[in-house]
């Protein structure tokens, strides 16, 4: 089944709201706006902190509650959640954490023991909380649950609402894409987000004390489960904030664009088969190149799919996968897939309620890098051990050695196998594999007999008169002829 394509336009001098605009709109592209109508989010609450007994274990005398969820409310408002930190047994900070739904000015929420105060001590907690119900979040299908792309504000943003999966407890995913320069993008992810922008002509993020929701519009939750960073440490709630310049995205920045000078397109390739899987790539046509990466920029596959590894009543899918390639045409060709296992954080150990993060919790990333058989002349280039390895046999090469008088025998040539390579991993190195990419996304280890070639994203393979191949992104050998590895979508 052949893939759908829609290029998403931007001319020359777009702007840093342009570009979130454009992301919005390859959204509505894909349906995965999800409408929803939020009212009534908490922003603020009066405290009616009670004194408790002091844990005798806590020699610091501090109690940290990150995520304090209500026992009960005399409203009808749910899933709001609250930062408490006593002291000596007093509350002598608490923040709104998670926003909830549903809420209205005056509802009384109560903690039973364990939420907000030690357990042991038999003693709850009570706060009543005020709301915002001017702004409604999430009302169509046709937009960002939330964003800002006023030109009073530096860093526009934009936050996809984004289902995975209905009926799940953390089916949602939240996306959020800040533009810090019109040549790049940053994001994040995770499974609850506080969409309260108290400035939304300008660049404010309202900070306030205690009492307050705290550096919004961010990210939220459990710390080191939903998000990296605890709300009271430094930058700890501005990191998550998309409205902030100490917004931190997933991988660091991912450059969109060489300068605004020329055309942005944003690529979006669909799978016919599997119709939740897309890839996401920037590129200037306009722009002068060579070869393919030299305007060809950032492209990754946003995370959408239900696997038997996890179930999404317990954890949240939150990670994103980059495809980039080679940098050197000369030894070894490449395309490297580096997943993400996390999205609201700087490691996946620190976002815990990731799916993904148990495949790698200590590091940054998981890399798999295919490496071209054909890119030098011979299908016994050096590999490395820890790259994969693909499947390629040339009988020109399977010989018994004789290379002078006698008898030369070969491999017979029927066994000579350079497939097109069909059920990729979405990373090869997470074992058990979560999901393989549908069957119209594949790559090609090519030869094409003429040097110098200049492959573009767009171009078309052709096998055997039948199948036809777009070109998404690659690396390849220019010298003598062209051949390298590509990327690729089925277009027939």
């Amino acid at each position: 089944m052949a893939i759908s394509t829609n290029t998403f336009t931007l001319n020359a001098s777009y702007t840093k709201q342009q570009v979130i605009t454009q992301l919005e709109s390859a959204f509505t592209w894909l349906g995965w706006h999800d409408k929803c109508d939020h009212t009534g989010i908490v922003t603020g609450l009066v405290d009616y902190g009670m004194y408790q007994d002091d844990d005798p274990n806590n020699n610091n005398f501090y109690a940290y509650y990150y995520s304090a969820e209500q026992t009960s409310t005399t409203g009808v408002g749910t899933g709001a959640s609250f930062y408490v930190r006593r002291y000596y047994g007093n509350v002598n900070y608490a923040l709104v954490n998670k926003p909830g739904v549903g809420y209205t000015n005056g509802e009384y929420l109560t903690f039973a023991p364990g939420e907000a105060s030690v357990k042991e001590s038999g003693i709850g907690w009570g706060c009543t909380v005020y709301v915002n119900d001017s702004v409604s979040y999430g009302t169509t299908h046709n937009g960002f649950y939330t964003k800002n792309i006023h030109p009073n504000n530096p860093y526009p943003y934009g936050v996809l609402r984004h289902k995975i999966q209905d009926n799940k407890k953390y089916g949602v995913t939240y996306r959020a894409f800040q533009v810090q320069s019109t040549t790049s993008i940053e994001h994040q992810a995770g499974p609850f987000f506080h969409p309260s922008d108290f400035d939304p002509d300008g660049s404010g993020t309202y900070t306030g004390g205690s009492g307050n929701a705290a550096s919004v519009p961010r990210f939220c939750g459990d710390r080191e489960l939903d998000t990296g960073w605890e709300m009271l440490q430094t930058y700890g709630t501005q990191y998550n904030n998309p409205k902030d310049g100490q917004f931190s995205g997933t991988d660091g920045s991912h450059t969109i664009a060489s300068s605004n000078n020329f055309q942005l397109d944003l690529n979006v390739y669909r799978s016919g088969i599997d119709t939740n899987f897309c890839v996401m790539s920037y590129r200037q046509p306009t722009l002068s190149s060579t070869k393919l990466r030299d305007n060809t920029f950032y492209t990754w596959i946003p995370h959408n799919y239900t696997t038997p590894v996890w179930d999404l009543d317990n954890v949240c899918l939150a990670g994103n996968t980059e495809i980039y390639p080679g940098t050197s045409e000369t030894q070894q060709v490449t395309i490297t897939l580096k997943t993400m296992p996390y999205g609201s954080a700087d490691s996946a150990i620190r976002q815990r309620r990731s799916a993904e993060a148990p495949y790698d919790r200590l590091n940054d990333g998981i890399t798999t890098v295919y490496v071209s058989n054909l890119a030098i002349g011979s299908p016994d280039t050096y590999n490395y051990s820890y790259y994969p390895k693909l499947y390629n046999r040339d009988s020109t090469f399977d010989t018994n050695g004789n290379t002078g008088a006698g008898k030369t025998t070969t491999v017979d040539p029927a066994a000579d196998y350079n497939a097109v390579i069909k059920g990729v991993p979405l990373n090869a190195m997470m074992v058990p594999s979560p999901y393989n990419m549908p069957e119209d996304f594949a790559l090609i280890d090519f030869v094409y007999d003429a040097p110098s070639i200049n492959i573009q994203q767009g171009d078309t393979i052709t096998i055997d008169g039948t199948e036809v191949w777009v070109v998404i992104q690659g690396c390849y050998n220019q010298v003598n002829t062209t051949r390298g590895l590509l990327f690729v979508g089925r277009k027939v």
